[in-house]
Parts: structure tokens; sequence; C-alpha cells
């Protein structure tokens, strides 16, 4: 419930003032008792998080999983994807301004998605001379402050996409196969499981990045996989809050040849990472 209460109340809020159902005097009583008790709620709210993150961070999960965890524990779940979203594409632009990819000590990483990458980098240099234009041509002032903002924050949210399509690669390590999709997707695979990994290009026209069709996990770039990885047994993958049995994955590298080869060179190695506590 203390999910939905407090977004639930402030339009409520809103709603009586606008309607004239109550006036402003009384409005502001109301504001402040319920506003009192709001804040109680998110003090405990905010305690909670606090406690998930800790545990998440206690069973293994990084600073920006245990704090998506913490997230879905307290708000609802369209706010709490909108505030991970947030959540890294600023952490993106803080890795990409300090040339970081996020990414273990013992993972390597696979590039993905160059095709993408250079059209965003269109995109986001068009944006940019868009938004100088628009502030020049605007003879309103008010008017030009507010595209102004509007403008920089398109920017930087485009700035942020890209940074993730470089910052967020897929990796292998002897833990794990973790195969990405800017900040969308994240699905990781122990790497025990994999049986073979071989080039094969197909093209589905999926309409999402992610989807798992049948038995087999999907993950598209510009509409087309080219590496199949096969697993020895049957294995449940998260996607939108559902759990799904996977024995095949398919997915996309710019180098294709060279993904096979780092994920075959994987198959078969001890976790040395696991005895270290990784």
């Amino acid at each position: 419930m203390g999910r939905w209460l407090i977004p639930a109340v402030i339009v409520l809020e809103l709603a009586l003032l606008a309607t004239g159902v109550i006036d402003l005097g009384t409005g502001v009583q109301i504001v402040l008792v319920i506003e009192l008790l709001l804040f109680v709620l998110v003090l405990v709210q905010a305690r909670a998080a606090w406690a998930t993150y800790r545990d998440a961070r206690a069973d293994g999960d990084d600073e920006v999983s245990a704090a998506g965890t913490a997230l879905d524990a307290v708000l609802p779940a369209p706010a709490a994807a909108v505030f991970k979203q947030d959540l890294l594409l600023w952490r993106a632009l803080f890795l990409a301004v300090r040339r970081k990819k996020d990414a273990s000590a013992d993972e390597a990483a696979i590039a993905y998605g160059k095709d993408v990458r250079l059209t965003m980098w269109l995109v986001l240099i068009a944006d940019g001379v868009l938004l100088v234009v628009v502030h020049a041509a605007l003879p309103w002032p008010t008017a030009r402050t507010v595209m102004l903002v509007l403008g920089v924050l398109g920017v930087l949210w485009l700035a942020g996409f890209v940074a993730t399509l470089y910052v967020y690669p897929h990796c292998v390590s002897p833990r794990r196969l973790r195969l990405r999709f800017a900040s969308f997707y994240d699905i990781s695979i122990p790497t025990s499981l994999i049986k073979s990994a071989r080039i094969e290009k197909k093209s589905r026209g999926m309409r999402r990045s992610a989807e798992v069709v049948g038995d087999n996990l999907v993950m598209e770039v510009s509409s087309s996989t080219n590496v199949i990885v096969e697993l020895s047994e049957t294995h449940s993958v998260k996607l939108r809050r559902a759990e799904h049995p996977i024995t095949t994955i398919h997915w996309y590298a710019d180098e294709p040849a060279q993904a096979v080869e780092l994920v075959r060179s994987f198959i078969g190695r001890p976790n040395d990472s696991a005895s270290m506590g990784v």
C-alpha cells in the first residue's frame, strides 16, 4: 500500500484544489496534516529501502543492482522502472567521462550495436544543433528558457543512452555470460551451463530487443542476431518480471568470431572467482 499511497495522495490533493472542491486556505491546512503523515511514511519507506539495499549487497549484488532492488521494494513498478532507468543513464554518463566500462576484473567485454551507436550519434548532434537554432529563433524569453531546459534534458538523455551502448557491454567470465542492451536489459547465464557457441546470423524482426520464443532467448540488435549459445540444461531467466525456461540464446556481437572464441575459452573452465567471493 505504501508504494501507491504517496503518489495517490499527491494527485488527490492537486485534483481537489484544481476543481475547487476545497479552497486554498482549507487546502493548505489539510495538506499540512497529510504531508506530515506522508513524511512519516516516507521515512518508513526509506528505512525499508535501505534495509533492502543492504540485504541485496550482502547477497553479492553490486551498488546499482542493489539500488534497483530497493526501488522495487518501495515504489510502484512503473515509478521504480523510471527511476532505475534514470539511475543507469546518469551512471553511464559518469562511467563514460571516466572512460570505464561496467565490467568486473574477471570479465571480458564484448561490444554490440555499432550501427545503433552511429545512428544515435547523428541524432544527438542533430538535436544539439536544433537546440541552438530554436533558442536563437524564439523571440519570447520565457519560451526560450522553457525550450532550453527541455532541450538540454533531452540532449542529456540521448547522451546517456549513447553512453550505455559503450559502458554496458556484453561480458563473459568463468562465472557468467552477461548479455545486455543499453540500460534496458541485463540477463546473466552461468557459464557452467554453456555447452557450445557458434556463429549463425538470424533475423526475426522482434518487437523488443529481448524476447523469449519457445525455449530460445532472443536478444536482437538492429533486428538481427549472429551468435548462438546452447545450454547443457534448462535455465530460467527473468524478463519483464516473469520467469522463462530457456535452452538456447541468440544474441548479437559486433565481432561474432571474437565473441564465440571468448565464450568457448570459458567453457569447462573452473570458476576460480567463486572461491574468492567475487
